[in-house]
């Protein structure tokens, strides 16, 4: 099946969705003159993003996320280096600013669900660390213990012991 891709100055062409997003991807990003490595969505005419930039989508089928016969627009989603998501640009002159802030709002939300992951994955790293060394040492202190007790005399022969030395 196909779908339509909207771009420039209302030029658009077909493509055919029978084939792992990632390949989809880069054939639009062939056919539109974009380098490898621009980060590129589509989003369809009320300006709703498919996020199929994302890792979890890149290689399911295209046909499964995009419904056929349903015309989308290109947008680039801009990072900084820290992967943080910046903006977005829609590849298609004189779109709506409704559909342009609803694309924005989409990349705000997403930045923001990326910083809460981020720190969940920090929290355990630190939580991992903390029993790490909790757990050293409290065998640290196991072994001393050890150590201890094995040179200082049992109570209970201390005792016996003790009786027999008040008796000599």
């Amino acid at each position: 099946m196909f779908i339509y891709i909207k771009h420039g100055d209302n030029n658009q062409f077909l493509v055919n969705t029978n084939c792992p997003t990632v390949v989809l991807m880069e054939c639009i990003k062939t056919r539109l003159g974009l380098a490898e490595s621009e980060l590129i969505d589509l989003c369809d005419e009320r300006g709703v993003l498919k996020f199929l930039f994302l890792p979890q989508n890149s290689q399911e089928s295209a046909r499964g996320l995009l419904k056929v016969k349903e015309s989308f627009i290109v947008c680039i989603i801009k990072r900084s280096s820290d992967g943080a998501y910046n903006s977005v640009t829609s590849l298609l002159s004189g779109v709506d600013p409704a559909i342009i802030e609803t694309l924005q709002t989409q990349i705000d939300n997403l930045e923001k669900t990326r910083l809460k992951q981020l720190h969940i994955v920090e929290t355990r790293m630190a939580t991992s660390e903390e029993i790490n060394a909790q757990a050293l040492s409290t065998k640290t202190t196991k072994k001393r213990k050890k150590v201890t007790h094995a040179n200082a005399p049992d109570e209970e022969v201390q005792r016996h012991t003790g009786d027999r030395k008040s008796r000599n």
